[in-house]
């Protein structure tokens, strides 16, 4: 794979020659000359002091732009914190949270709903408790309310595990996105019985030592991609295929049968990152113009503070 992109930050332009290169400050990417790594991730134009995000401007998302939010957390909070988080929640997600038997797992459940609110009132003039969510046939979660202009075609998908969440955004994008913390043990029977045989065979060849991490790759691929589809385990984990090649860092993506409840002719791209040594992230969109498309990253404490967060991409589907 041979491409680059050209980062002009705050007017002064920068050339990304290694995908590990760091740039910070506001971002825009045009094609520019031959370079190792095709996928290019711009950095929002924010600054890093601590702020509250209701009395920041509201972010502009404008088509083409994924947004990629990452909540790191650890097993519990701030008691004041959490009092202003669950003062967002409806009483519903409230009760929701209570049926939890872990209070690590409540205040993942509390993080996440804060997370979902605060960060849509980003983008949109609306109160983070005004957010109303609704669910289609298969469980994915949408906005049902407000219906206003800065609301439309606005669409988001969700992801946690142990320390991470990650909320992804667009504007008239299918997307989704997965994360696991790859410290915890990988089922690798669950490969013979779910994964494609081309993948389950090329997992079992790779090094012991070199299994586990193949198999989240492989993992968080699959999610992203039903998520995106919206249709969740609807569809067979088996009826499609990634290879991933340790010599480079594509990703190849194939249907097991071109009949497979899919339009064949809809373009998936793939962007795996890893944003922690234990975290992986897999991206899955059908954006329109891939060449026009951009990743954004933030960190964000949800009603505390958000700041720029420097990733490149591991692997990547995007063509030349």
């Amino acid at each position: 794979m041979n491409s680059a992109w050209r980062i002009t930050g705050s007017g002064v332009p920068l050339e990304m020659r290694n995908p590990a290169s760091r740039v910070w400050g506001t971002a825009m990417i045009d094609h520019f000359a031959p370079c190792h790594h095709p996928l290019h991730i711009a950095i929002a134009a924010m600054r890093c002091g601590s702020f509250m995000p209701s009395a920041a401007p509201l972010i502009s998302l404008p088509a083409g732009d994924i947004h990629l939010w990452f909540c790191f957390h650890g097993k519990s909070g701030d008691a004041t914190q959490d009092a202003a988080c669950r003062a967002l929640l409806t009483p519903e997600e409230l009760s929701k949270q209570n049926r939890f038997h872990f209070a690590s797992d409540r205040y993942r459940y509390l993080l996440t709903r804060a997370l979902v609110r605060s960060v849509l009132s980003r983008y949109a003039p609306v109160q983070p408790h005004a957010w109303r969510f609704a669910t289609g046939p298969f469980g994915r979660p949408r906005i049902e309310a407000p219906t206003i202009e800065e609301t439309r075609g606005l669409d988001f998908n969700l992801s946690h595990t142990d320390g991470l969440i990650v909320l992804a955004l667009a504007r008239n994008i299918e997307l989704g996105v997965d994360v696991e913390n790859i410290e915890r043990k990988a089922a690798l029977d669950v490969a013979d019985h779910f994964f494609s045989p081309v993948e389950a065979e090329a997992l079992r060849a790779l090094p012991t030592a070199l299994q586990t991490a193949r198999f989240f790759d492989l993992w968080t691929l699959k999610e992203s991609y039903i998520k995106a589809r919206g249709m969740g385990l609807q569809i067979p984990l088996d009826s499609f295929s990634f290879t991933l090649d340790n010599n480079n860092d594509g990703i190849e993506f194939a249907l097991a049968d071109s009949g497979t409840r899919d339009d064949t002719a809809r373009p998936w791209h793939f962007w795996q990152l890893q944003p922690t040594r234990e975290h992986f992230v897999a991206l899955c969109a059908a954006p329109e113009n891939l060449a026009a498309t951009r990743i954004v990253c933030r960190e964000t404490a949800p009603l505390q503070w958000e700041k720029p967060l420097e990733l490149h991409a591991r692997r990547t589907s995007a063509p030349n």
